[in-house]
């Protein structure tokens, strides 16, 4: 179901049905790996998480790490001018 590349193989799945009585898989919640961070960088009025993976792992679909490192839940939270965003590594 899910591709071995993807943060989230290895995810739990549960069944549910939704309002109209169709069964649905879905996942579990992910666990956070503790994830080192090697810089912070300022975020400007126009930064984006994907800006910052690109710039930082030459990949804007890895923006995820960065949400990783960060103690947000919300991706936009921690964009947010002015804020520290955390850089971790590329592993």
């Amino acid at each position: 179901m899910i591709n071995k590349r993807s943060r989230y193989y290895g995810t739990e799945t549960f069944t549910s049905e939704d309002p109209s009585g169709d069964e649905l898989t879905l996942l579990e919640l992910r666990a956070i790996p503790p994830t080192p961070v090697i810089l912070h960088q300022t975020a400007g009025p126009a930064d984006r998480l994907d800006h910052f993976a690109d710039r930082y792992y030459r990949n804007p679909r890895k923006f995820w790490r960065i949400c990783d490192a960060s103690d947000s839940l919300d991706p936009f939270e921690i964009a947010r001018p002015g804020a520290a965003i955390p850089i971790p590594p590329d592993k």
